[in-house]
């Protein structure tokens, strides 16, 4: 019997990325054609109902597909998300004000320089763990927090679930980790290796994330770090 070879990181990532490429074009045919139900109109309630079932399903899907593209350019040695300088804290603000997986409530400290590298990378984490909290905590609800520590910008998601194991701690956010997290209530597992997804983009920005709490106070801590601000060249 013939056995797979063994393929190293670029190739695995060139055919992660080959495969994304490939269920996007059937994901796109879905939404399109449930866009088109749902301007004809449906005759009963229940068909409108398994039609939006149908389009939250898609949503899904193109998710994690955007993180397995993450995963893909991450392993082909390619920045993971490309993203722009700036203000961490107006960037979540914006989080009160938007549809978001849980209602949230952003604490942004005052005085702290939180200009980062790759500041909107923090928009895509801090969605992905607020996915999580939706996952993992009954009646969620998630509170962001946005200080300066050090050298680097912390971003601290906080919720009322279950944190994560001390035990699982070094490894929830490795690939070989998150089989161990899945199916524990304190392994905070997220869909589609979510937490190895997190910490790949941020490793393309220099960031970094951790877990911490205890039962009733679960936390997550990414940092990025600390940028200049770009001044407009003088006239």
């Amino acid at each position: 019997m013939a056995k797979p070879n063994v393929i190293n990181a670029d190739e695995m990532g060139h055919a992660v990325g080959l495969l994304v490429h490939d269920f996007r074009n059937p994901a796109a045919t879905i939404t399109a054609n449930a866009d088109f139900l749902q301007e004809v109109g449906l005759v009963d309630t229940d068909s409108v109902e398994a039609l939006q079932d149908v389009k939250l399903a898609v949503g899904e899907l193109r998710r994690g597909l955007d993180m397995l593209a993450w995963i893909s350019r991450w392993l082909t040695g390619h920045v993971p998300l490309e993203a722009a300088n700036g203000d961490v804290g107006m960037f979540l603000k914006r989080l009160e004000r938007v549809d978001t997986p849980v209602p949230v409530t952003v604490e942004i400290a005052e005085g702290g320089q939180l200009y980062a590298r790759g500041a909107q990378v923090a928009v895509e984490v801090v969605d992905l763990l607020l996915h999580n909290t939706r996952a993992n905590v009954p009646d969620p609800s998630a509170t962001v927090r946005v200080c300066q520590r050090g050298g680097h910008v912390m971003i601290e998601v906080e919720d009322a679930g279950e944190a994560i194991a001390p035990e699982l701690r070094e490894t929830a956010f490795t690939l070989e980790g998150q089989k161990a997290l899945k199916g524990r209530l304190d392994g905070r597992y997220s869909r589609f290796i979510g937490l190895f997804a997190a910490a790949v983009v941020l490793d393309g920005v220099g960031g970094t994330i951790e877990a911490d709490g205890e039962r009733g106070a679960a936390i997550f801590r990414v940092f990025l770090p600390q940028a200049r601000p770009t001044r407009p060249p003088s006239r």
